[in-house]
């Protein structure tokens, strides 16, 4: 790859999954344009140990002024971004019956408003270069109908039926986009989760054992890199065997 065409976009990237997308990226030798809504010690080293190559920059996904403003900045150093990745997000669970409008209407500016803004101010730079790899981390709660989660889960399916569009939309024009859709990953946001929600989604999967952010930053190098070169609009499930 060359030094012109290597920069990648992450957002959520100052833990779990977002971070250990930016640490495989920054591996495969994509200078990183790292989005967060506040630091961490751990994505401060890695930048660092970039020496130059990396900068962190900061973006509210909650306001959409200052989504457009985060854009410019970045986009003023990345000018020729060759990848995106949407990693943030937060996460609220209840049920239907005792769930707040307002909290719905936070879960959807951050889990899909948000990144999209942010994609169609990036997409326009891809759309000059006629390249480019969006990856957009979505959920198998928005595939499921599971008890509680109606906010997240909505807003995910949401942000995968806007992937697949977007997919139909730019493909035109040599974007390709393409959503991850993890079960339960070993973040700081699993540990929100319930307990017995998360012993029914283990009775679910075929296979043993914990997904971590890695498994999902594996496959998020694949879909960025010319190897999946003719993939897009589709959505890619880490489930542990999930039969559904």
């Amino acid at each position: 790859m060359s030094e012109q065409d290597t920069f990648a976009i992450v957002t959520g990237a100052n833990r779990g999954i977002g971070l250990a997308v930016v640490e495989r990226l920054a591996a495969d030798g994509y200078r990183i344009a790292a989005c967060v809504r506040s630091r961490s010690q751990a994505l401060d080293s890695l930048v660092a140990a970039g020496n130059g190559r990396h900068a962190v920059f900061t973006i509210n996904l909650a306001d959409e002024e200052q989504i457009k403003a985060a854009a410019r900045e970045i986009l003023g150093w990345a000018d020729r971004p060759a990848a995106l990745v949407n990693c943030a997000a937060i996460a609220t669970g209840g049920l239907f019956a005792m769930t707040r409008m307002q909290d719905l209407r936070d879960l959807y500016q951050v889990n899909l408003f948000g990144p999209l803004l942010l994609a169609q101010y990036v997409a326009k730079k891809m759309l000059r270069a006629k390249a480019g790899s969006i990856v957009n981390i979505a959920s198998t709660a928005g595939l499921l109908a599971d008890a509680g989660t109606l906010g997240y889960g909505g807003t995910k399916a949401s942000l995968i039926h806007a992937s697949r569009v977007m997919a139909t939309e730019l493909g035109a024009f040599g974007i390709r986009v393409n959503v991850i859709a993890p079960s339960v990953v070993e973040t700081d946001m699993a540990g929100l989760m319930d307990e017995a929600a998360r012993r029914k989604l283990d009775d679910r999967s075929a296979l043993p054992g914990a997904i971590q952010a890695g498994d999902v930053a594996d496959l998020v190098s694949f879909l960025v890199s010319p190897r999946s070169a003719k993939v897009s609009g589709q959505v890619l499930r880490i489930d542990r065997g999930m039969p559904f």
